[in-house]
């Protein structure tokens, strides 16, 4: 099987605990989330935490399926998913945004909220290299930006002004893996990948205290930023991820 792995702070707890047994008997391959989309869309990935756009096109493509209720939800802020610069989205009107190419749901989050919410629709697109000052920023990126930053610059938290919006929870990704697999291969995955979930979830002082040594970040502020996380989608999560389908059109 060849298994994709995400190296940001709000996916350790899926991989931290995984054993290095059932890790050596697959391919690992680590990417950021459009990477990893880019490798199941060519047929060069098994199963993985797909940024959630890319998991609604792989599954309904009919390729692929969720793979048990596990993913990345944001209920209010999440502090990893932010829009820098702005002091109110009336600045982003006629304005260019730099966005990360890292993931294709907060890029249409974003569209989303802009377009469907304040009724701006002028704004323009831009690639990270891009000098302008509004920059939408994920994962470890955006969790650095706000850490340091503070109230320093202006930040628009994306998965807040969801809640606020909507009233519902924002799922950013979601485990998924290739239906043509043998059903056991699946099923083991899945157990495995819980197991090391829950297991992360009853110690995340540990989990917190090696995301803190592996990015020089304070342990206590990831460790305040992964308990505010929601990796299992329940009614609600699903709720939230039905209502974002239908405000892209594609239900």
């Amino acid at each position: 099987m060849k298994f994709g792995t995400i190296p940001f702070v709000n996916m350790a707890p899926y991989y931290h605990f995984l054993s290095s047994r059932w890790l050596d008997e697959h391919q690992v391959v680590s990417g950021n989330p459009r990477q990893l989309g880019a490798l199941a869309k060519t047929n060069k990935l098994d199963a993985a935490p797909f940024s959630y756009v890319d998991g609604m096109e792989l599954v309904s493509g009919g390729e692929f399926e969720w793979l048990d209720s596990m993913g990345i939800a944001g209920y209010g802020p999440i502090r990893s998913i932010l829009l820098v610069g702005a002091a109110s989205p009336k600045d982003l009107a006629g304005r260019s945004v730099a966005v990360s190419p890292q993931t294709a749901t907060t890029v249409r989050l974003m569209e989303v909220l802009l377009r469907q919410k304040h009724g701006i629709g002028d704004f323009q697109m831009a690639p990270p290299e891009d000098p302008t000052p509004f920059r939408l920023l994920i994962g470890d990126e955006a969790l650095r930006r706000k850490l340091q930053q503070g109230g320093a610059e202006p930040q628009m938290d994306l998965s807040e002004e969801w809640t606020q919006w909507t009233g519902k929870p924002f799922v950013f990704a979601r485990w998924a893996v290739r239906k043509s697999l043998p059903l056991r291969d699946r099923m083991r995955l899945a157990v495995s990948v819980r197991s090391a979930l829950e297991l992360s979830l009853g110690d995340l002082e540990d989990v917190s205290r090696a995301q803190s040594e592996r990015t020089g970040l304070p342990q206590a502020e990831l460790m305040a930023y992964l308990k505010a996380i929601r990796f299992n989608l329940g009614p609600a999560e699903l709720a939230g991820a039905d209502a974002f389908a239908e405000k892209l059109g594609l239900t």
